[in-house]
């Protein structure tokens, strides 16, 4: 299990408060930096609910739409495609179209819980890297 510097956390943590702010203030992000505050939400909030389903349950669909590419941004394309894997278990009919159809489904049945906490370890098993990755992906763009 790799684990993130100090340093990589910090950079990280500094383009995800420049996103937030830009955001707040009506300004646009930069595309590069949007990738970075995209997968440091995903990490958040995978982390946060030992499972993929809360970060489905709470990102918008925009965000949905790009987190695999995202990633394969990130030079990620194994956690994209875990990523894809919980995708196609949280919504197997696919992403929904809108918020609206989105608020539609029903909650996630117990077997659809499990199998998304199951892809849990894998995950967590990659935070550290995860970080790495975005600061390497940050010094490079």
């Amino acid at each position: 299990m790799e684990v993130s510097s100090a340093e990589n956390e910090i950079l990280v943590r500094r383009i995800c408060e420049q996103v937030t702010a830009a955001r707040a203030a009506g300004m646009p992000v930069q595309p590069q930096d949007q990738i970075i505050f995209d997968i440091d939400y995903l990490l958040m909030e995978v982390n946060s609910g030992a499972s993929f389903e809360q970060y489905f349950q709470w990102v918008p669909i925009a965000d949905l739409q790009r987190i695999v590419p995202a990633l394969d941004a990130a030079a990620l394309g194994d956690i994209a495609e875990l990523v894809q894997r919980a995708m196609a278990i949280a919504f197997p009919e696919g992403i929904p179209v809108s918020e609206e159809k989105k608020l539609e489904l029903p909650d996630f049945s117990e077997e659809q819980r499990e199998k998304l906490r199951a892809l849990f370890p894998s995950f967590e098993s990659e935070n550290g890297r995860i970080t790495n990755a975005l600061a390497a992906f940050a010094t490079k763009s």
